[in-house]
């Protein structure tokens, strides 16, 4: 319980922490950081345990979107946009950190470098919003890579429309 408590607690640290913290080894592809005054449409997620309300996501290339996304499951979640091969690097170096946390070895860099710039975490019974700018890239999707969440289903492709 102590083990889960300290990674929820870095998740919210991460969380709030500046984009740039999370390193040039981790940036997610399909799109940046959007600016609120060009947010063209606003999008409410809900993230439960293991499930997102948002199954797919069709795009326009340049779209600006506000994303609203309320956790009301007991476990913190993430919310992030990039390839399917760039979560399945972010689940390795989840895992990773995770076992490194289980042994003692609190690498608190490790911690700093989950800042998203792609996304979002939450903590159980928050909400936390970020606008994204879209990109037309292959292979996009959102999802949770919190060990074992995107597993379970917490992803969702995203497709662009013209």
């Amino acid at each position: 319980m102590l083990l889960r408590r300290f990674f929820v607690g870095a998740l919210v640290l991460a969380a709030a922490m500046p984009a740039s913290a999370h390193g040039p080894g981790h940036a997610m592809s399909g799109g940046r950081i959007g600016q609120a005054g060009k947010v063209t449409r606003v999008i409410d997620v809900v993230a439960t345990d293991h499930a997102f309300s948002l199954k797919s996501l069709d795009v326009r290339d340049g779209e600006t979107v506000r994303f609203v996304v309320r956790n009301d499951g007991h476990d913190s979640h993430e919310l992030l946009i990039g390839t399917v091969a760039e979560h399945a690097e972010h689940r390795k170096m989840m895992r990773d950190m995770m076992e490194r946390q289980k042994t003692g070895q609190h690498d608190h860099a490790s911690m700093a470098a989950m800042a998203h710039s792609s996304g979002v975490t939450v903590a159980p019974g928050q909400t936390a919003t970020f606008v994204w700018t879209f990109a037309r890239t292959s292979n996009l999707e959102f999802a949770c890579d919190i060990p074992g969440h995107y597993e379970d289903g917490m992803k969702g492709v995203i497709r662009f429309v013209k």
